[in-house]
């Protein structure tokens, strides 16, 4: 069987390609950062080069076995490592043609529209190439910024995990939303 082809994508500023190795230490020093930690899963595992390499490594082999696909956010122009955004087609989600995405950016690129513009991209891959019907995202509370990038590629409130995950000893809930194919073409015009 042959390995399957990363999708490489293109936006107008961004490019979201496959993680390398050699990506480990840029996406490290923007971990670091504990306002861009503050409201990820995992964080401290993966402050060290090392860790992020067998992250990137384990992300890879996912991709391979159809698991997830996770992209790095880069500038179209300079290259430079932004962030990434994945979506998760675990087997059971698979069987009901939808997948969760989860993404996070370096502080120094917020507010600037970036991530929208890259989940737009992502979401026009999992309703066109992938076939999928349904697409779901999540932000703990008090992560504003992550809920309006959900609102504004169309990702509708579906409701709240309370007490779903937890970080640094304490419990915290988690805001839900997610986007059908029909909803997703409607909102198309928007994008185009």
């Amino acid at each position: 069987m042959p390995k399957p082809i990363f999708p490489v994508l293109e936006t107008e500023r961004l490019t979201l390609r496959q993680l390398v190795k050699s990506d480990a230490s840029a996406l490290v020093v923007i971990l670091r950062d504990e306002e861009v930690s503050r409201y990820l899963l995992g964080n401290p595992e993966r402050t060290t080069l090392k860790q992020e390499q067998g992250f990137i490594r384990s992300r890879r082999k996912q991709f391979l076995n159809g698991h997830t696909v996770d992209w790095l956010i880069c500038d179209k122009i300079s290259g430079k490592s932004m962030g990434t955004i994945g979506i998760s087609l675990s087997h059971m989600e698979r069987m009901h043609d939808k997948a969760s995405a989860g993404f996070w950016l370096g502080r120094e690129f917020w507010g600037k529209g970036y991530m929208t513009e890259a989940f737009v991209a992502v979401l026009d891959y999992a309703f066109g190439t992938l076939g999928l019907n349904r697409v779901s995202a999540g932000h703990f509370e008090g992560n504003l910024a992550s809920g309006r990038v959900q609102q504004k590629c169309g990702l509708r409130y579906e409701g709240t995990y309370r007490q779903a995950f937890l970080k640094n000893g304490q419990y915290l809930d988690e805001i839900m939303y997610a986007i059908t194919r029909e909803d997703w073409e409607n909102k198309a015009n928007e994008f185009a």
